[in-house]
């Protein structure tokens, strides 16, 4: 009898020592660990880096919640909550110890295509409107009640004030954070003598990130393309991560592959 419960125990022991080594291997690939907890902290970022998320983030969010609707019939700012849960996680990858988050982050620096536009517009305007008359004499402002308004609500500069033909002049507003410019353009186009305004939206394809929720988080892939991009890009490389439990200042990154086509030699 003794021997039988001994024998049974250490059986157990033995199956119990053999699910926690698969476990343990459940995330690793080629001997390297594909999971990781990251501490969130930006703090080691340039300015620029920061806001080059900042931008990806506010892109992503657009994508997300316009759900097929027109840009311009959404809200000029995005909801914090999904927008920080967006840059925490772009932060995760950057953070992360995968050699391949280096390639993303570092090696590729990918980032959003610029769809839609999160920072700037072009306005081309009839150049006798009387309320441009400051831009003309060389000033950054306007007499436009309205213009000066929404300037003034979403922090937005008047830049590059220059002739377009005869007829019309044009300006370059920029905003000093990120917001959904397509909702902000819109409103400009109330003002008298505003004749265009353009998104300066790229008309050829190239790099990007695509969000995709999920039930702990999201799924980030970062997307190289490659291959006739100015007249549509016939192949693109995939590295697919996965980031989960976002906190204040904690999340877990899950590397899960690359898929897509072979990056050229001069890309690697």
């Amino acid at each position: 009898m003794f021997y039988q419960t001994s024998h049974i125990i250490l059986r157990n022991l033995l199956l119990l020592g053999l699910v926690i080594v698969l476990t343990s291997f459940t995330n690793i690939k080629d001997g390297i660990s594909t999971n990781a907890f990251v501490s969130l902290d930006d703090s080691n970022l340039s300015d620029y880096q920061k806001k080059m998320y900042e931008k990806d983030a506010t892109r992503l969010a657009l994508r997300y919640i316009s759900k097929g609707t027109d840009y311009a019939d959404l809200g000029p700012t995005v909801p914090t909550e999904v927008l920080n849960e967006l840059y925490s996680s772009l932060l995760a990858v950057h953070q992360s110890p995968f050699n391949e988050a280096l390639d993303v982050t570092k090696n590729h620096r990918l980032h959003t295509f610029p769809v839609p536009a999160v920072d700037k517009f072009q306005v081309n305007y009839i150049n006798t409107s009387k309320w441009a008359t400051p831009l003309r004499l060389g000033d950054k402002s306007t007499d436009s009640d309205l213009i000066n308004k929404l300037c003034n609500q979403y922090d937005l500069k008047i830049e590059s004030h220059e002739r377009w033909d005869d007829e019309k002049n044009l300006f370059i507003v920029k905003a000093n954070k990120s917001l959904n410019i397509a909702a902000i353009a819109e409103e400009f186009k109330s003002e008298e003598g505003i004749d265009l305004i353009n998104l300066l939206i790229p008309d050829t394809e190239g790099n990007d990130i695509e969000a995709t929720r999920t039930k702990k988080g999201w799924r980030l892939d970062y997307i190289v393309k490659f291959d006739s991009c100015f007249t549509g890009c016939k192949k693109k490389h995939i590295w697919t991560f996965e980031i989960a439990n976002i906190s204040s200042g904690n999340a877990n990154v899950n590397f899960i592959g690359e898929s897509g086509d072979d990056l050229p030699t001069w890309m690697k």
